[in-house]
């Protein structure tokens, strides 16, 4: 039985970091209903690439839950999502600071109704502070939270950073205060900034910022030093040398007979030159040349794979991690790997299909349905 098998999450988020934060306590066994409006629905469901119709992004990230369709712009719908609020032991927001009180959907009105309630809100900037308000998507966030300017030269990542660290924080910051609750029966507020929940993963170069003097000896973590730095070989292909630790780097050296390296590895000065002509050393020869050579030193050698190669490493396939199934549509499992548990490989819910379902459950009648219904606050299931 998985540890949150008796909890209801309700989903009020729309595509990616909400998603992958209720993805991840769906796999800890919480039921997730995903509120959408009824015009539209998550926009990640009509983003390409499509699988049957349905966005496949879409699908990968909002496996195994439900959804309901509700007008929360009408009072109607918000009566809906208060009678289901008092269900339920999380809920999870991705709005502008603001939007939630104008859908009757704010921490203090919800938390009247149900004490209990943990109440999360995702927001690009936080709740606070004068960029709370903008707009922003990841490449914003990481640009002004240090972690995009602390590679030497700044690009486009190939990963969204912000928003997958901020579901991580936000899953971290739920399983804290339904902790919290059982000792204090009470609920608790979340306020989850994208842009903060990214910043520790530059925090080893804002240390190195704030704190070595210029002409001191060190190891950096982002390609300053000749050991921590991707290269590339004859065919072109990238490869990563991590060899921090002098005990690896000493490998490198002497696998690559290259043992008057040995030495330089701490010395700021001759870090230039050095990165230079172990960039010319792995020019020398392929990747594959490289990995004979390497993979077996002990030095913290790694081929660079792309997106599209992870279900031919053997590692991952090992683990079982990610997979493509029968209709053609990626999976990959969560992180979070209990003793017994296997991938929730159910099927992202249509729009809405959950809704006359939910309301029954919570206690409307057919006849309120129908009410519903008929003044479009509700979809019906397709």
């Amino acid at each position: 039985m998985l540890p949150l098998h008796n909890s209801r999450i309700l989903d009020l988020t729309r595509l990616l970091p909400g998603a992958v934060c209720t993805m991840l306590v769906r796999d800890l066994g919480a039921e997730i209903i995903k509120v959408e409006d009824p015009q539209t629905g998550d926009y990640a469901r009509t983003m390409s690439p499509l699988i049957d119709g349905m966005g496949a992004f879409f699908q990968c990230s909002n496996r195994g839950k439900k959804s309901i369709a509700i007008d929360l712009k009408s009072a109607a719908g918000q009566a809906v999502l208060h009678r289901l609020v008092t269900s339920a032991d999380v809920l999870i927001e991705g709005f502008r600071p603001g939007v939630s009180t104008r859908l009757g959907a704010d921490y203090e009105t919800l938390r009247a109704i149900n004490p209990r309630l943990v109440y999360c809100s995702l927001s690009g900037w936080g709740q606070t502070g004068p960029y709370a308000p903008l707009s922003g998507h990841d490449l914003n966030y990481i640009a002004r939270d240090g972690v995009l300017g602390a590679d030497l030269q700044p690009g486009t990542p190939g990963a969204q950073v912000a928003d997958i660290s901020g579901a991580y924080v936000a899953v971290m910051g739920v399983l804290a205060a339904l902790l919290q609750r059982q000792s204090t029966g009470a609920g608790d507020y979340i306020d989850v900034a994208l842009s903060e929940a990214a910043m520790p993963l530059a925090l080893a170069a804002w240390v190195e910022a704030q704190t070595t003097p210029a002409d001191d000896d060190f190891i950096s973590l982002r390609g300053e030093s000749a050991c921590y730095r991707v290269y590339h070989c004859a065919d072109g292909e990238p490869l990563a040398l991590g060899a921090v630790e002098a005990k690896f780097w000493a490998n490198f050296c002497r696998a690559s007979e290259r043992p008057e390296w040995i030495a330089q590895q701490y010395i700021r000065a001759r870090q230039p030159a050095l990165i230079d002509e172990v960039a010319a050393l792995f020019k020398s020869k392929t990747a594959g040349a490289w990995a004979i050579v390497l993979d077996e030193a002990d030095c913290c050698f790694s081929r660079v794979i792309t997106p599209g190669q992870l279900l031919d490493d053997p590692q991952i396939a090992a683990r079982g991690m990610v997979g493509v199934d029968e209709r053609g549509l990626p999976w990959m499992r969560s992180p979070i790997r209990l003793s017994g548990h296997r991938p929730n490989l159910q099927a992202a819910p249509a729009h809405g299909e959950h809704t006359d379902e939910v309301l029954r459950e919570i206690g409307y009648s057919h006849g309120e349905i129908e009410q519903l219904l008929a003044g479009q606050v509700i979809r019906p299931a397709p």
